[in-house]
């Protein structure tokens, strides 16, 4: 009997848990007072109103826009929390012609009714949808927060729902900084040698992050908007990492990238989107007696809106070496802009300086169509784009499963001179357009007499 109750009782568990995550939970944050809320859309997640932000900024350089229009470069928001299935219904405030979601590879199939669309998702993920000719909508599906902080909490810094413009943030050792769902903090946060650093909550900064010589750095949950410098400046910082961050940078055209690791080691980009009219993410490396070791960056969105690549390591490569970079299960939704090696790539090496690139892994990326110059650079350059040091080095690149949708734009690998080579690159089960690359034919790969090895496994 006892055997047999037991039994009962955990079917019933096992069963609450079943119809828990089914039916999905769905966590709710209010708008912060002042902010803009979106003329184009109204969102809901299973029939709970989200509020849906309006971000940008009448006097951004809009010189750079393929739609036309100045308001393309806004981007509407709506973020909440959820688990399990959820019922997304987006209102637009014209009748829907013609709508994208994407990454394309979640196969998210919405029904159309007017000026509604109605979609299921099967948890936290964060998508990026265009309809019509609208500012394009961001839904910010996140996990749901566990042992969440609150106001009083020891070692805490909380910003709770509302308007705080501190300006400047000094983090100290052993702090955490939370910025509560529905908490806009209007301010710069500053760092140097310190251990043990975690900023997180659901909420929104509006500035950037600069932190140098740190241990145990850890960004998880924020949306971060940027207008000035790189959006996340992280120089010489060790076993630290950003999980479920969300960064739109906006308004200047050049110098605001999204997240920048220069000269850090076991550093985690983890769960991440952004938005940015300059480099998503860009490794750099900064000090001849510092290096750049094990990187990894995965399950990323990245949208590079104006002159912005998906992912570089570059230009800036004037210390010590860089190795043992991993980037998996990324998509990158577009990429464009001119620039000093005259366009932009979806992912790419850029070795300006003396530093030696090595041991380099891209596996399962998926490069949508919206690439406006070059799917894929490694080059190494004379030095002298952002300084005066002499060339580099890049050795061991291996992509694995990726996937280019656009097979009308080329792939440049050169190098510079026979002591500043590209070589050991391997393409292995990749594609372009489609068709499994076998070869040099197989695609617009264009090289130069200082690349040696390229290999192709079908």
């Amino acid at each position: 009997m006892r055997s047999f109750t037991f039994n009962i009782f955990s079917v019933i568990f096992l069963l609450t848990q079943f119809f828990t995550d089914a039916l999905g939970e769905t966590v709710i944050y209010p708008a912060p007072p002042g902010l803009k809320t979106s003329p184009d859309f109204t969102v809901s997640a299973d029939n709970q109103e989200v509020w849906v932000e309006r971000i940008g900024s009448k006097y951004a350089s809009f010189e750079y826009d393929l739609y036309g229009s100045r308001e393309m470069e806004d981007l509407n928001v709506a973020s909440f929390s959820c688990s399990g299935l959820i019922t997304i219904v987006i209102r637009a405030n014209v009748n829907i012609e013609k709508i994208n979601i994407r990454p394309k590879n979640r196969n998210i199939k919405a029904t159309i009714n007017g000026q509604e669309i109605r979609f299921t998702i099967s948890g936290p993920q964060k998508l990026y949808i265009e309809i019509n000719n609208l500012p394009h909508l961001a839904i910010f599906a996140n996990p749901l927060e566990v042992n969440p902080r609150k106001k009083g909490d020891p070692g805490v810094i909380y910003y709770g729902p509302g308007v705080h413009n501190p300006g400047r943030i000094y983090l100290v050792n052993n702090m955490t900084l939370y910025i509560a769902g529905g908490a806009i903090v209007n301010a710069d946060i500053f760092g140097k040698n310190l251990k043990n650093i975690t900023i997180a909550g659901r909420g929104i900064l509006q500035g950037k992050v600069e932190i140098t010589g740190c241990t145990n750095f850890n960004v998880e949950g924020i949306f971060i908007r940027n207008t000035r410098g790189w959006s996340n400046t992280l120089t010489d910082c060790h076993n630290s990492g950003y999980r479920n961050v969300k960064v739109f940078s906006y308004e200047a055209i050049y110098s605001v990238d999204g997240i920048n690791p220069v000269s850090c080691t076991n550093f985690i980009i983890d769960d991440c989107f952004m938005r940015c009219r300059d480099d998503c993410v860009a490794i750099k490396s900064g000090d001849i007696n510092l290096r750049v070791d094990s990187v990894f960056i995965s399950n990323c969105v990245m949208v590079g809106w104006a002159c912005s690549d998906g992912i570089t390591i570059g230009f800036e490569l004037n210390g010590g070496p860089v190795e043992n970079i991993f980037v998996k299960n990324c998509d990158i939704l577009y990429a464009r802009g001119d620039g000093k090696t005259k366009g932009h790539a979806a992912f790419s090496i850029v070795c300006d300086g003396p530093a030696i690139v090595r041991n380099i892994f891209f596996e399962d990326i998926r490069v949508e169509e919206q690439v406006e110059f070059k799917n894929l650079e490694l080059i190494v350059t004379d030095g002298t784009l952002y300084g005066a040091d002499p060339p580099g080095h890049i050795k061991g690149v291996r992509m694995k499963n990726v996937q280019w949708e656009n097979n009308t734009k080329p792939f440049i690998i050169t190098g510079y001179s026979p002591d500043n080579m590209v070589e050991d690159i391997v393409f292995d089960k990749c594609s372009a357009g489609g068709k499994i690359i076998t070869g040099m034919s197989d695609a617009d790969i264009r090289t130069n007499s200082f690349v040696k090895d390229i290999k192709f496994n079908p």
